[in-house]
């Protein structure tokens, strides 16, 4: 039976991650919505885009041929999985982010990706900061997962080490910071503050494994009867 796991939550909380396990355990698919956001950010850094220009970010939105391939993300058939994980990119994927159009139309191609795999009887496995409040907001199962800034912030200096980047832990921490804000405060659906007020149940990862993180959410996920 398909339907729809959404989990939100701030940067570096481990969502990927936890999201990609999930899918594979439970033969399910995994809609990275972030990688939209990083790709369009990636767009626009190829073309000398200044990720502030709106009128000029919006340019590169008909552009957009993704596919999700296992664990690669494949824009017009060019993988650019590794390519999506520098700072440039993971920073300006928040800028463009913020834009009301850029939102608006990713978010309607994560909706029809998302119940076309659902209908099709597979578990859909979503990630990103609203998923479960403007994407799909029907999903059955809805996880909010964080960690402490600290945390996550060494997460993100050992996953940008493994990709070459050797970044400060006190660099990497006031961009989490930063985004944090940024995701919090913005005009167009901001990451909620009050996550059990909005209905998620809050999973807080800084203290346990990445396998524990994910027995945890299948007993939810089994729980709905999906």
């Amino acid at each position: 039976m398909g339907g729809i796991v959404a989990i939100d939550g701030p940067v570096a909380a481990g969502k990927g991650t936890v999201a990609h396990i999930l899918a594979t355990k439970l033969q399910g698919f995994y809609l990275y919505t972030g990688a939209m956001y990083r790709t369009v950010a990636l767009l626009c850094l190829r073309q000398g885009i200044a990720l502030e220009d709106k009128a000029a970010v919006l340019t590169v939105l008909p552009q957009l041929q993704m596919q999700f391939e296992a664990n690669r993300v494949l824009q017009a058939d060019e993988d650019i999985t590794e390519e999506m994980m520098q700072p440039s990119v993971a920073s300006g994927s928040s800028i463009v982010a913020a834009m009301p159009e850029v939102r608006a139309a990713l978010v309607k191609l994560q909706q029809e990706i998302g119940r076309a795999k659902s209908n099709a009887g597979q578990i859909v496995i979503i990630e990103g900061r609203d998923t479960a409040t403007v994407v799909f907001p029907d999903a059955q199962v809805k996880i909010f997962l964080t960690a402490r800034p600290e945390i996550r912030a060494q997460r993100r200096v050992d996953q940008l080490a493994a990709h070459g980047e050797l970044l400060p832990l006190e660099t990497v921490l006031a961009d989490v910071k930063e985004r944090d804000h940024r995701d919090q405060t913005r005009k167009t659906d901001p990451l909620v503050s009050d996550p059990e007020a909005a209905g998620y149940v809050v999973v807080d990862d800084s203290d346990i494994s990445k396998e524990e993180t994910v027995e945890r959410i299948i007993r939810l996920i089994q729980e709905k009867g999906l």
